[in-house]
């Protein structure tokens, strides 16, 4: 259970880092850059952080994902493009639910190998 909680945060912070570094190649924006370099540390933070104190890493990975779905809702509705706003809010809307299901089961004290993810 920690393992796929953990793999998500990996993944999910290679690919804000990437999105930034694309936004600066591609559209020389700076913000992206900076954006995507903070969230991206974040959740390697977040990741890390599920170690030594897992319930606090796969909290501040849903808080990260949850701020990132709202921004692209309203950027997405604004811009009505896929890329790149799309793709973020999707990949943060499927990160905050597999790190929601994950948290609710390890406070349920549902046993790790019953939980089928």
């Amino acid at each position: 259970m920690i393992e796929t909680a953990q793999t998500v945060l990996g993944a999910y912070g290679i690919l804000l880092l990437g999105g930034g570094i694309v936004g600066k190649i591609r559209a020389d924006s700076t913000p992206s850059l900076v954006a995507g370099g903070l969230c991206g540390l974040v959740s390697l933070y977040a990741l890390w952080l599920t170690q030594s104190s897992p319930m606090l890493g796969i909290l501040i990975g849903i808080m990260l994902s949850l701020l990132l779905t709202g921004i692209f809702v309203s950027r997405t509705l604004r811009t009505r493009k896929l890329m790149p706003s799309g793709m973020v809010l999707i990949a943060s809307l499927i990160v905050a639910i597999v790190l929601v299901i994950i948290r609710s089961r390890m406070l349920s004290g549902v046993a790790p190998e019953s939980i089928p993810i």
